[in-house]
């Protein structure tokens, strides 16, 4: 089990642990958000995202990029309560487990996701599969952008 709270909140890469959250969070495609609504009961919802190493490119200091709709419950949630909880599925034989906690940061003005290289370059062949469109049409509705900064990884 590890917990890592600190200057860099991913763990050290030199542990397996510390590789497995990089490569989770460069390939995976999905991750659960979980927010929590008025009645205090946890919403999670798999949702798109991109990681974002900080301004130097340091991958320990980075932060998610999540795009939702600006009419989505999550997005009321995450304004009234900003700390949330983020989680892949189980991963090899369900023993890769990875939560991250952090608070929601929303960002007004930013560009939108058909703007962002990265997340058309991560989600192209998704957004064919599953929608028959390019990625910023299969999410214009999803026009609310936010940051999650981790604080604490925990998992195994």
């Amino acid at each position: 089990m590890n917990d890592a709270a600190g200057a860099h909140v991913l763990p050290d890469p030199a542990t397996e642990f510390g590789r497995t959250v990089r490569r989770r969070l460069a390939e995976e495609e999905i991750v659960w958000l979980v927010t929590v609504n008025s009645a205090g009961v946890p919403q999670p919802n798999p949702v798109w995202f991109l990681w974002v190493p900080d301004e130097d490119g340091e991958w320990g200091d980075g932060s998610f990029l999540i795009y939702h709709s600006d009419t989505a419950a999550r997005l009321r949630s995450m304004k009234e309560r900003p700390t949330v909880a983020l989680h892949f599925d189980g991963g090899v034989n369900d023993l890769e487990v990875q939560v991250f906690t952090g608070d929601v940061e929303i960002l007004e003005g930013h560009p939108t996701i058909g703007e962002i290289p990265e997340f058309v370059a991560k989600y192209t062949d998704r957004a064919a599969r599953y929608f028959g469109k390019t990625v910023a049409e299969a999410m214009e509705k999803y026009s609310v952008a936010t940051r999650i900064r981790p604080r604490k990884v925990r998992g195994f």
